[in-house]
């Protein structure tokens, strides 16, 4: 079965809508409907699909930087790297007192 330009048109408005299960159930049947027949349009799905996947990982990204943002600066700063020679310093002062 065939696709007609306008057929194809109405679903290619509504695949981001489907590709984020934002449609209603009847809306999302006749979107398969059509993607089963149509490879012009389940390809287009298939890219919107897959934009989608790559927004998951990103979306948890930028919720999770401003918790990591707080973290930071609770983080005690960084010490510098004693020397054998502070250590040295360090040894020498515990023993004299």
């Amino acid at each position: 079965m065939f696709s007609t330009l306008q057929e194809c048109h109405t679903i290619r408005e509504r695949l981001a809508d489907y590709t984020l299960d934002a449609l209603t159930e009847e809306e999302a049947r006749a979107v398969t409907a059509h993607l089963a027949t149509c490879t012009a349009c389940r390809d287009e799905h298939y890219c919107l699909a897959a934009v989608a996947a790559h927004l998951i990982p990103l979306r948890k990204a930028l919720a999770d930087e401003p918790r990591r943002r707080v973290l930071d600066r609770r983080r005690p700063a960084r010490t510098r790297q004693l020397t054998l020679a502070h250590w040295t310093h360090c040894r020498v002062l515990a023993t004299t007192h």
